[in-house]
């Protein structure tokens, strides 16, 4: 039975360097403000379980991680606490009990992965620059504690969300796709304003922490959906219909996700990790007005998500529309959809706490996102990938947001071609997809399909059929 790969891609939950000890160790690995290394801070970590009034009493979970001076940790501030699923409370008893339960940085570290610490406090040198990012479709928040710990140690605060109704385990509630398009971008503002309001009260963990001037939207997958619409916005998050044609959702889409989702001014620069750009139209991409870092497959690797090539573009699509001189495109050698998170390690970690048996282990390890070999597979070793993602993010967000580690000679060399070359090898970067190409007319554009070819490939700005036309037409 043929299963439609793009569903694969999006339906997320596939059947359900180890580091030296202690916050100063840390320090002593910061070498020249090299954002390919652990920064200058220790790493605290937070979560909160919040409810959105104005949206019928939605939960909102957000894992927090956040600067730390070395000296305020101590041999009895315990490590950090990762929930596995947040809304357990909230739903009936479930059969993987396991999942009330947390990991622990020390289960992390273990894989190579930072520590981090539970409630110590702030370093006083913020406020810091704030990073909203959002999982994939049915992703978790403990998905990124990659991300989380290593930006904290280079003076971020980075919140991980988890969305309510998303089906991250399976008796989770699931919402459609098109309503978790039109919730996404929302809960992101929300605990954007929630975050920015506990760093003005005193006595909040969190205050003083966050610069409200520097606020960066970020998100996989469906959360790169979100990560476009909070800087560009979306006219009309229905017409969308690529998502029903591919037998996901049905038609017509409830009427409550006929609506417009508008930017939020408060958002300065965005990364999107392999972000579904396909569900906005060119020109809503093209709205997009601050710098961002753009990462995802290879054009190779895109191809094979959907083989008539439609998709090919995924990455390039977006860098085109947006076009700017801050605007930049990374291409992963080897990645899948999922090596911009630490999913499958997660299952190691469960296997290691004796969460899930070594058959269980085996069989996750087999399957799309996590096999090596077959459809799909990933090639390059979560570390690895990692590194290139943390390195690349630190050094563009330390560029157009200031950083605490900031080195801006070194940050501008490394959002360069010649640095991917010589440095880099598992990355194809790009400034610009501009290329001499023939158009057949203004609904195309043109895209570089690598960085060491003088290929030029034309696709639709708005493919055939994706796209519902507007009311006012």
């Amino acid at each position: 039975m043929h299963t439609n790969p793009i569903l694969r891609i999006l339906a997320v939950i596939a059947g359900f360097v180890q580091l030296a000890p202690g916050a100063a160790s840390a320090q002593s690995r910061h070498q020249d403000n090299d954002p390919g290394q652990p920064g200058r801070y220790a790493v605290g970590h937070t979560s909160y379980l919040l409810t959105d009034k104005d949206a019928g009493n939605r939960p909102v979970y957000l894992s927090v991680w956040y600067p730390v001076d070395a000296r305020d940790i101590h041999t009895s501030t315990p490590t950090a606490a990762y929930l596995t699923d947040p809304f357990t409370n909230l739903l009936p008893p479930t059969y993987w009990t396991f999942t009330a339960n947390p990991t622990y940085s020390t289960d992390w570290e273990k894989l190579g992965y930072d520590r981090a610490f539970e409630g110590p406090k702030a370093s006083d040198d913020g406020p810091f620059p704030l990073v909203m990012v959002s999982p994939s479709w049915g992703g978790s928040s403990w998905q990124f504690v990659f991300l989380g710990t290593r930006l904290a140690s280079h003076g971020y605060v980075v919140a991980a969300l988890e969305h309510w109704a998303d089906g991250q385990y399976g008796w989770s509630l699931m919402d459609d796709f098109v309503t978790a398009m039109v919730t996404r971008p929302r809960d992101v503002s929300f605990g954007i304003t929630q975050l920015v309001d506990k760093s003005g009260s005193p006595g909040d963990l969190l205050f003083r922490t966050i610069d409200s001037r520097r606020i960066v939207a970020s998100g996989h997958s469906i959360g790169g959906y979100a990560t476009y619409v909070l800087a560009g916005g979306d006219r009309l998050v229905c017409d969308a219909l690529v998502v029903a044609l591919e037998g996901d959702d049905v038609l017509p889409y409830p009427a409550n996700t006929c609506v417009a989702t508008h930017p939020d001014p408060r958002i300065k620069a965005i990364v999107s990790l392999d972000g579904a750009s396909w569900a906005l139209r060119y020109r809503e991409l093209a709205n997009i007005s601050v710098p961002s870092l753009l990462m995802g497959d290879t054009v190779d690797q895109s191809a094979i998500i959907y083989p008539d090539g439609s998709l090919r573009d995924w990455i390039a699509r977006p860098h085109a529309a947006i076009h700017r001189e801050d605007s930049y495109r990374v291409d992963l050698n080897g990645a899948n959809h999922f090596s911009w998170t630490n999913y499958c390690d997660g299952f190691q970690v469960w296997f290691n706490k004796g969460w899930i048996s070594s058959s269980d282990l085996a069989t996750y390890e087999s399957w799309w996102p996590c096999n090596t070999t077959g459809w799909f597979p990933a090639a390059i070793p979560a570390v690895d990938a990692h590194a290139v993602t943390t390195k690349y993010i630190v050094a563009f967000l330390d560029l157009y947001l200031g950083g605490s580690d900031k080195n801006p000679q070194l940050d501008r060399w490394i959002l360069t071609p010649d640095y991917a070359l010589d440095h880099t090898p598992t990355v194809q970067f790009f400034n610009s997809e501009s290329c001499p190409a023939a158009l057949p007319d203004h609904s195309y554009f043109t895209y570089r399909a690598y960085q060491l070819s003088s290929e030029c490939d034309v696709a639709q700005k708005d493919p055939t059929g994706w796209f519902a036309p507007l009311p006012d037409k």
